[in-house]
């Protein structure tokens, strides 16, 4: 029985669907703008950095690594990248990392506030384009081995935490 259990656990895991993770991972993400947000109404300088460390780490192993190295190759191979969603979607990250380094290189609280709702407007807004239209698209698109393919990818990404 114990094996009969094992397999089944091992089936769910790689039936999985490699867009409920990143919506799920998104969420992370999104709970973290909210704790900045407050952080940054309440005018918490520590605290605000705190979030920043956390949202830079989960954005590298997310968006520059499960996305951009893994998720996008797939779908440029039926949508092309420049002009095409994952052509915007790499600026928007750029514009993302160049932000959140220049927050966490900064010290004036009014220039971290300014930065910081840049932050969490840009990478709310992000989160939804990718949620309810990137997302939507490339699972029409691929079929089940390349997500397969994909949740592989993504386990080796999270080992290397």
């Amino acid at each position: 029985m114990p094996c009969k259990r094992y397999k089944n656990k091992r089936s769910i895991m790689t039936n999985k669907n490699p867009f409920d993770i990143l919506r799920k991972e998104h969420d992370k993400v999104l709970k973290i703008l909210d704790n900045l947000e407050s952080n940054l109404n309440k005018k918490d300088i520590n605290q605000s950095k705190n979030n920043i460390n956390l949202l830079q780490k989960e954005f590298n192993k997310h968006s520059l690594n499960k996305e951009e190295k893994v998720l996008f190759p797939e779908i440029e191979k039926f949508m092309p990248r420049e002009g095409g969603p994952t052509g915007m979607m790499i600026i928007e990250h750029k514009d993302l990392t160049e932000s959140i380094d220049m927050f966490s290189n900064e010290r004036d609280s009014n220039k971290l506030a300014d930065i910081g709702n840049h932050i969490i407007n840009l990478l709310r807004e992000h989160i939804d384009k990718e949620n309810n239209m990137l997302f939507m698209m490339a699972e029409m698109h691929l079929d089940n081995k390349q997500k397969e393919i994909i949740i592989k990818k993504f386990k080796g990404i999270d080992l290397k935490k």
